[in-house]
């Protein structure tokens, strides 16, 4: 499903560096997980027990630091890099296909011209918020900050590129003129 290729994808990347951390910065890791079970009720001498003992196994632990630290559930010797590529192209032309919904399909009418545009950043919030809800079902990330963390990415990386757009054609504005202008006395 989509919501296996997103996780999947995030998952290996996170093991890997799960794995960095582990061969360079064991220490730290282990007082890590330790103040984890803490505040999960262990005291700090079963604590200290259980991740003294599970760090002697690399992937044991590493894949409990991604299950407890990260909310994430390790990645499946099942995932298929090809199967998660099309699940993430698929999810791509669905929730890509938000935003211009409304230019396609309902089309408001206004004085200002505006509408649509806000209809549609406000739909794309909603698919956004959406699409970290399905992520949170295989996930230990309860479903509304999974859905605001996925929202609220997209939005700025949205609103990054409405801002890169902008100054572009701010930038080239100037010159538009003049090249319109040779390119039609050229033909």
């Amino acid at each position: 499903s989509v919501r296996e290729a997103v996780v999947s994808t995030q998952s290996t990347g996170e093991l890997s560096r799960e794995e960095w951390e582990y061969d360079n910065y064991r220490q730290g890791e282990e007082r890590e997980m330790v103040e984890i079970f803490k505040g999960r009720g262990m005291t700090q001498e079963d604590a200290e027990l259980v991740i003294r003992l599970t760090a002697k196994y690399k992937d044991v632990f590493c894949n409990e630091m991604m299950v407890h630290e990260l909310g994430l559930q390790p990645p499946s010797d099942e995932d298929s890099p090809l199967k998660n590529g099309l699940m993430t192209f698929i999810a791509f032309i669905v929730c890509g296909i938000v935003p211009i919904a409304v230019y396609l399909f309902v089309n408001v009418e206004s004085s200002s011209g505006d509408t649509n545009f806000y209809i549609s950043v406000a739909l794309t919030a909603v698919a956004l918020f959406g699409l970290g809800v399905l992520k949170s079902l295989a996930t230990y990330i309860s479903w509304y900050r999974s859905g605001l963390q996925i929202m609220v990415l997209g939005c700025v990386a949205a609103g990054a590129a409405y801002g890169i757009s902008a100054f572009a054609q701010w930038a080239v504005e100037p010159y538009q003129e003049d090249f319109c202008s040779r390119n039609s006395t050229a033909v």
